[in-house]
């Protein structure tokens, strides 16, 4: 039986990528959440808004453990989330060897901006609190 624990989740990753198709698409882990927009910035409003509907959602009704952690259902965004995701990783160990204490304490967002071989940008944070926007410092 499957033990269902109702709580937010540890860490949530905002994305925005340009497609193969040419639009720009955003995501959310671990939600699974997604839209697509023309730009980059036009993604990151839509994202900000449905993550924050969808917290909000998680947050009324006691974060049911079906809910406030699912797996990305759509392809591509499981393809990009892999490489942010070792991006993010890479990040927080350099954060971590780097001011430990700091990096424990610290309650901001944390931006993030991927060039190579595919064109990401984004956000991640720990707290629930300190819930991660797409849009600004780009």
């Amino acid at each position: 039986m499957k033990q269902s624990i109702k709580m937010p989740p540890k860490m949530i990753i905002g994305v925005v990528y340009k497609s193969k198709d040419g639009t720009w698409r955003g995501f959310c882990s671990p939600f699974d959440i997604s839209c697509t927009a023309k730009t980059a910035n036009g993604a990151m409003k839509k994202m900000d808004v449905l993550m924050k509907v969808y917290i909000e959602g998680l947050h009324k009704y006691g974060y049911p453990s079906r809910l406030a952690v699912k797996e990305i259902s759509d392809e591509e965004d499981r393809k990009v989330f892999e490489k942010v995701l070792k991006y993010v990783i890479k990040d927080m160990a350099t954060k971590m060897r780097k001011d430990f204490d700091k990096f424990q304490l610290e309650t901001k967002t944390n931006s993030f901006r991927i060039t190579d071989n595919i064109k990401a940008m984004g956000k991640y944070s720990f707290l629930q609190t300190n819930t991660p926007t797409l849009v600004g410092n780009r």
